[in-house]
C-alpha cells in the first residue's frame, strides 16, 4: 500500500470517531459516518462505543444492540451506552440482563446509574431502589460513589414509592458527598423538594428551599408545586409574584395550581394578564401549548364559549392552532362541551396533526350532542386508518347511545375484539348496557350485566336503574335498587325506599305505570346518565 494510501486511512480512522459522535448529539444516524465506521480497517474502543452511541441517539435500539454484541471488547461505557438506549425504548428487562452480565469489578458509577435510571424511568422504583441498595456497600469499598444523577433518580423513586424513610435517608447522603454551591447539584436540591413536598413533609420541602443559595426557575415552580399540593395556593402565588425571571412553564404551572384548587376565574384572570404583556415579556414568558391546552381545558369545564373563542383566536395568530396535536385536540374538547359541533368539525377539518385522541374526540363530541350518524361516519374513517384504542369503542356505544342506534352500536360491541383486535372492558360493557337500557331493552341489558366477565359493581347496577326508572320498569328496576342497597349500605347517596317507589312503590313487581294513576319517575333529581 502506497504511503499516501497509509495516510489517508490513518486520518479516517481519527476523523470517523468525531463523526460518529457528532452525529450521535445531533440525534441522527448519519449514513456516511457509518459507512465511514464501517470501511476503517482498525476500529478503535473509542470508535466502537463512538457508532453505538449515534444509533442509540437516533433511537436505532435494534441495530445498536446488534452492534453492541459485535463490540470485540466492551468496556463500561458500552454497557452504560447500550442500557441508556433499552431505557428509552422502555426494554428495562434487556437493560436489566445487560446489567447482569458486567462483572461487578468492571462496573462504575455510570452503569449504576444508568440502571437504577432505567428501572425508575420504566415505572420501577421499587426495583431501582433494591438494586442502589444491593450494590452501595461494594462500591463504596471500590471508591465507586452515587453522583448527582444517581441521587436524582432515586429521589424519583422515592416519589413513586410514596417513601419518606427513603427520601430522608438520600437527603443525608447528599449533604455528605454533594456541595449545595454546585449550581450542577442544583437539581438533586430540586428532586429533594419535589419528594418532601410529595411525601407529605412541606417544612422539609421548605427548609430545602429557603437554604438554596443556588436556586433555578425549577426551584420555584417546584415549591410553587408542592404548596398547590398543599391546599397552600396563596403562598404558591406570593413564590410567584416574588420571581424576576418567569418563563411560559412557571405560568403554566401556577395556572394549573390556581385550577386544581378550584380557582378557575383566577386561573383565566392570570392567564389575560400574560397576554397583556404583549411586548413587554421576553419570549420564553409568551404563551406556549401547554398553557394554551390548561387553559382551553379550563373554558371546557367550566363552559366558557365565548372565551373559548377568543383563546382559539390567539391559539391561530401564534400558528399552534393547526399544527400542535394537544392544542387542537384541546379546541375539539372545548367546543363539544360548550355543544358548538360547526366549530368542532371546522378545528378537526383544519388540524394537520391528528392522533388517536383527535379521532376519539370528534365521535364523543358529536355523538354526546345528538349527531349519532355523523359520529358513527368519523368512527369508520378512524377504524380504516387504524388510528383506534379502547376509548374509540367508548365513544362509538355512547354516540350509539345518545341517538338509538340500537343495532349499530352492538354490532360495534359484539366486532371489538374479533375484527378489531380490542377487548372489551368493564366500561366497554357499561356502555353497553346504557346503550340497550335507554333504548328500552332492559331485558338484555339485564341479561349482558349478569353475563359479562366482571363483577357488577355499583356503576353498572346504577346505569340499569336509571334506564328503568326512565322506562318506569318497576320489575328490573326494584333488583337494581336492591343490588345497590347490598352494596352500598349506607346509602352511598341514594335513598333506596324512594327509588323502590319510584319503581312502583314499595318493591312490588309489575310496570310503574299500573299503579297510582299511571304516574312514574322519569329520572331522579340530580342524578345524570352514565356516559
Amino acid at each position: 500500500m502506497a504511503a499516501h494510501e497509509l495516510l489517508s486511512l490513518y486520518r479516517l480512522a481519527l476523523k470517523t470517531p468525531d463523526l460518529l459522535v457528532g452525529a450521535g448529539k445531533s440525534g441522527q444516524a448519519d449514513s456516511k459516518a457509518l459507512d465511514l465506521f464501517d470501511g476503517m480497517p482498525t476500529k478503535s474502543q473509542v470508535a466502537w462505543n463512538a457508532a453505538l452511541g449515534m444509533l442509540v441517539g437516533a433511537g436505532r435500539t435494534e441495530r445498536a444492540l446488534s452492534l453492541f454484541y459485535e463490540i470485540p471488547r466492551k468496556n463500561a461505557a458500552s454497557y452504560a451506552t447500550m442500557i441508556g438506549g433499552l431505557s428509552r425504548a422502555g426494554a428495562a428487562s434487556v437493560a436489566r440482563r445487560l446489567f447482569d452480565e458486567l462483572p461487578l469489578g468492571k462496573h462504575n458509577v455510570f452503569t449504576w446509574t444508568a440502571m437504577v435510571s432505567c428501572h425508575v424511568r420504566n415505572g420501577e422504583p421499587g426495583k431501582a431502589v433494591e438494586l442502589f441498595a444491593a450494590l452501595y456497600g461494594e462500591l463504596y469499598e471500590r471508591g465507586v460513589l452515587p453522583n448527582a444523577h444517581t441521587l436524582s433518580s432515586l429521589l424519583k423513586a422515592c416519589v413513586g414509592l410514596h417513601s419518606l424513610a427513603m427520601a430522608t435517608q438520600l437527603h443525608a447522603l447528599a449533604l455528605k458527598l454533594l456541595e449545595e454551591r454546585s449550581k450542577y447539584n442544583t437539581f438533586v436540591w430540586n428532586g429533594l423538594i419535589d419528594v418532601h413536598a410529595k411525601v407529605g413533609m412541606l417544612s422539609d420541602a421548605e427548609k430545602v428551599f429557603d437554604g438554596m443559595r443556588c436556586k433555578d426557575a425549577s426551584s420555584w415552580t417546584i415549591m410553587m408545586d408542592g404548596y398547590s399540593r398543599h391546599k397552600l395556593i396563596d403562598k404558591a402565588l406570593y413564590l410567584f409574584r416574588s420571581m424576576k425571571n418567569k418563563d411560559a412553564f412557571t405560568w403554566n404551572v401556577i395556572i394549573s395550581c390556581l385550577w386544581q384548587n378550584r380557582r378557575g376565574e383566577d386561573a383565566l384572570r392570570l392567564f389575560i394578564d400574560l397576554l397583556r404583556l404583549g411586548d413587554h415579556s421576553n419570549g420564553s414568558a409568551k404563551p406556549d401549548a401547554s398553557i394554551y391546552t390548561t387553559v382551553l381545558h379550563i373554558c371546557s369545564v367550566l363552559s366558557l364559549l365565548t372565551l373559548g373563542r377568543q383563546v382559539h383566536a390567539r391559539t391561530v395568530k401564534s400558528g399552534l392552532s393547526r399544527s400542535h396535536v394537544f392544542v387542537g385536540n384541546s379546541l375539539m374538547n372545548m367546543y363539544s362541551c360548550s355543544g358548538a359541533t360547526a366549530d368542532l368539525e371546522k378545528v378537526f377539518d383544519e388540524t394537520t396533526v391528528r392522533d388517536t385522541v383527535s379521532w376519539n374526540t370528534v365521535i364523543q363530541g358529536l355523538g354526546q350532542n345528538g349527531h349519532g350518524r355523523r359520529a358513527l361516519a368519523f368512527a369508520e374513517r378512524a377504524l380504516e386508518l387504524r388510528l383506534y384504542n379502547g376509548n374509540t369503542f367508548i365513544a362509538i356505544l355512547t354516540s350509539c347511545s345518545h341517538a338509538e342506534l340500537v343495532a349499530e352500536g352492538m354490532a360495534y360491541f359484539d366486532a371489538m375484539e374479533v375484527e378489531y383486535g380490542v377487548e372489551r372492558t368493564f366500561d366497554h360493557y357499561v356502555s353497553a348496557i346504557d346503550l340497550l337500557g335507554r333504548a328500552g331493552r332492559l331485558q338484555e341489558a339485564h341479561g349482558l350485566l349478569l353475563g359479562m366477565p366482571f363483577t357488577p359493581n355499583a356503576l353498572a347496577w346504577t346505569t340499569l336503574l336509571h334506564c328503568c326508572l326512565a322506562h318506569k320498569n318497576c320489575s328490573l328496576g326494584s333488583i337494581a335498587a336492591r343490588e345497590l342497597r347490598a352494596l352500598q349500605p349506607d346509602g352511598g347517596g341514594w335513598n333506596y325506599e324512594r327509588l323502590l317507589r319510584g319503581c312502583g312503590g314499595g318493591g312490588g313487581g309489575g310496570e310503574a305505570g299500573e299503579g297510582k294513576g299511571g304516574k312514574g319517575s322519569a329520572h331522579l333529581p340530580g342524578c345524570s346518565w352514565v356516559v
